[in-house]
């Protein structure tokens, strides 16, 4: 039985039990609440795709988050300052012992006030014919002149030129400032057209792109404008419009000759003729540069035969400087002997004079005898001199291509039987004698192999 002072303690929680306690009467209070507020903080959680954020209004401020598979079904992210209405459930996230709200639905606020209006103005346009496929006019292949309205400040137009510039380099870019949210957006961007349509006049113009990025359906509602839609209606000059994301769809889009689903898209729609000329270049190019390599190639190939060609001649002028030098050597042996006949010759018949003249005779002709071997003489001198001074001239222009002159530059001579060896057939065991130009060397054959 509990005592009297155990009846009348407090009952006592667990940081755990409270925690659960709490969670399981804020689900059953609030299961099912609308709240209205102002985006404070966002994060969009790029692995599980879950909404983290943070209402407030003037006083308070609550955290937030939507899943996933809520989230997927709108058409637009909120950003930080958009005024929302929230369905879902308050609950408290027990670990921390803070309490947050589930959303299983969003709203723009206002945004139904703003549909209606879209609708209205969309059928009455529609009505009148201004998005009739019949009077939009043609987007130009090749545009070198485009005018762009949007932000000077905002990443769209970077994104534009930077497309472009990649690409469609030779293309021009005029940029007519504007607003693209805002009260005063509508009569900018009006203005903004106004000046490229008197700009139009003195530097024509090929295109006119308006973009901004996306947002909510009052960041874009200026460009849901009936004056903004009647003016681009009024251009002579192509337009394209790209205004929000893929699934935002704005009068301005209707009205324009062309709507684009990005910025981005619209210049690569404006650059898409620049862009195949462009790869044509380069496709040419590739085959220039191929063909160049080939052609070289080929040259290289044909050099190279030249080169083997002009081995072959060199080998093949050894071979007769080689021929020269044994003829040559044949002709000095030649010379040399008919000179050594001569002399034979001349001593035998003196000495048959000698045997068969009388005394007498020989004694009256012995002065003949001597003046014609004087003048005998005297003509060989100058016979063997013409010849000495002829045979020197062919010497000195023979030398180079002498035996000597070969064997000096490594070559040798080699002789079996004081024949050359290709004129003979040589086996093993015999002997042959190699002449180099200091040395003679006796060799015998061990091995012979056949070139092939």
């Amino acid at each position: 039985m509990l005592s009297k002072e155990q009846k009348n303690s407090p009952e006592i929680f667990s940081v755990s039990q409270l925690n659960k306690s709490a969670k399981f009467s804020l689900e059953k209070k609030f299961n099912d609440v609308w709240v209205k507020g102002e985006i404070s903080a966002f994060t969009n959680h790029r692995q599980s795709g879950h909404w983290y954020f943070t209402l407030k209004d003037e006083n308070s401020s609550i955290s937030c988050v939507m899943f996933k598979f809520k989230n997927s079904y709108l058409k637009n992210i909120p950003v930080i300052g958009d005024e929302i209405i929230l369905k879902g459930k308050l609950t408290l996230f027990e670990a921390q012992g803070r309490y947050q709200f589930i959303a299983e639905n969003l709203e723009y606020s206002g945004e139904g006030d703003l549909l209606k209006a879209f609708e209205k103005l969309k059928n009455k346009l529609l009505n009148e014919g201004l998005f009739d496929e019949s009077f939009k006019k043609v987007i130009p292949e090749l545009p070198m002149h485009i005018g762009v309205v949007t932000s000077p400040t905002g990443a769209v137009i970077q994104d534009i030129k930077n497309v472009l510039e990649r690409r469609a380099p030779l293309s021009r870019i005029t940029l007519a400032p504007s607003s693209v949210q805002g009260n005063k957006a509508e009569n900018e961007i009006i203005d903004a057209l106004k000046k490229l349509q008197e700009f139009n006049k003195e530097e024509k113009l090929d295109l006119i792109i308006i973009a901004r990025g996306g947002g909510s359906l009052e960041d874009l509602w200026c460009f849901n404008s009936e004056k903004i839609a009647r003016k681009i209606y009024d251009l002579e000059i192509p337009i394209i419009s790209a205004v929000g994301h893929e699934t935002d769809f704005t009068i301005c889009d209707l009205v324009s000759d062309l709507r684009a689903p990005t910025p981005s898209a619209a210049a690569e729609i404006a650059s898409q003729a620049h862009s195949q000329i462009l790869n044509k270049i380069k496709n040419s190019e590739k085959v220039f540069i191929e063909s160049v390599k080939n052609y070289f190639e080929t040259k290289s190939e044909n050099l190279s035969e030249i080169i083997n060609v002009l081995k072959k001649i060199n080998f093949n002028l050894d071979q007769k400087i080689f021929k020269i030098d044994e003829n040559f050597n044949k002709i000095i042996f030649l010379q040399r002997e008919n000179f050594s006949n001569k002399k034979l010759n001349l001593l035998n018949k003196k000495i048959a004079l000698r045997d068969k003249n009388p005394l007498i005779k020989l004694s009256n002709q012995k002065t003949d005898l001597r003046s014609k071997k004087l003048i005998f003489k005297n003509v060989f001198n100058n016979s063997l001199s013409i010849k000495k001074s002829s045979f020197k001239t062919l010497s000195s222009k023979l030398s180079a291509f002498s035996p000597l002159a070969v064997l000096s530059r490594g070559y040798t001579v080699s002789t079996k039987n004081d024949e050359l060896l290709d004129n003979i057939k040589l086996t093993e065991g015999d002997e042959i004698l190699t002449r180099t130009q200091q040395n003679l060397i006796s060799s015998k054959i061990t091995k012979i192999d056949e070139i092939k």
